[in-house]
């Protein structure tokens, strides 16, 4: 299964271009030229048309990004996802690392994830319990949140926790909890607590700290992070998705770490991308695998 963005999948964005290093955007009505360090190949689009960007953001040395205004940008810029549920808002901002709030390949992540919780909602009968770990600014949570879920969002990040509900608000949502906390020690002190949950989704770093300066890798952490995922879930009609951005992890890494020891069933893994609006080229933005138990 392969899981790709489509130019309709939402009225406010559109993948424009890419290539040589960059991608050309139109996000909330508002053109940006951004680093896209996938994008190996030329260009396609002129010259002029990419000189029509009115927000570029360039890499610094240390790592970070630096925007450049040529014009005012809208007092707030929100972005609208309208699932089977109903409607969800997120609030647009540019921010220092070259990012808008949004990760635009999880669109289709979105809409599996709403399936999952209305087919649980049907078959439990009740409001199936998940977690969005490593949540960020919480699009995924709202999703959920709007399918009938109770959810627990997890982020490190004060910032992205406020800026998360915001968009709750903005949402008219209000069954989310938001945990300024290690997803690790999370899942062992919810375990403990006698929490169990019916759905989990989880977007690790590739490198990183927790809430209390615990330190994450990727490589080196996955395998028993995945011990806790496995603990606290249900363990009938439960789901797992799982994604990576980690350079040098591919698709069948993701499954086999999944599959060890036999504990997950009905395993899948594909690519994460954002189709072009105007010709059928896929930006690639990393990997997923699914499971459940």
């Amino acid at each position: 299964m392969n899981l790709f963005t489509t130019s309709s999948a939402l009225k406010d964005y559109r993948l424009l271009d890419s290539g040589e290093g960059m991608k050309l955007e139109e996000i909330s009505g508002v053109r940006v030229s951004r680093p896209s360090p996938q994008s190996i190949w030329r260009k396609r689009l002129a010259n002029d048309e990419w000189m029509k960007a009115t927000s570029t953001c360039s890499r610094t040395k240390e790592g970070g990004g630096q925007w450049q205004h040529l014009k005012p940008l809208p007092k707030e810029m929100w972005l609208r996802h309208e699932g089977k549920s109903g409607a969800i808002k997120c609030k647009l901002k540019f921010t220092t690392f070259g990012h808008c709030g949004i990760f635009f390949e999880q669109v289709p992540v979105w809409n599996w994830l709403e399936d999952q919780v209305l087919e649980l909602k049907a078959k439990l009968g009740r409001a199936p319990k998940v977690a969005n770990l490593f949540g960020y600014t919480g699009a995924a949570s709202l999703v959920m949140a709007k399918a009938g879920a109770e959810v627990w969002h997890v982020d490190s990040s004060k910032g992205a926790l406020e800026w998360g509900q915001e968009n709750e608000k903005a949402s008219q949502l209000g069954n989310i909890r938001w945990m300024q906390e290690d997803a690790q020690k999370f899942l062992i002190t919810q375990y403990n607590k006698g929490l169990r949950l019916d759905g989990m989704l989880a977007d690790p770093p590739s490198w990183g700290h927790g809430a209390k300066k615990e330190v994450w890798e990727f490589e080196k952490h996955m395998a028993s992070f995945l011990d806790k995922s496995h603990a606290i879930l249900n363990k009938k009609n439960a789901f797992m998705f799982l994604s990576s951005h980690t350079h040098g992890v591919q698709q069948e890494a993701l499954k086999n770490v999944l599959a060890q020891d036999g504990r997950w069933k009905d395993l899948n893994c594909g690519d994460l991308g954002v189709q072009h609006a105007n010709d059928d080229r896929v930006l690639p933005a990393g990997l997923f695998a699914t499971g459940t138990c």
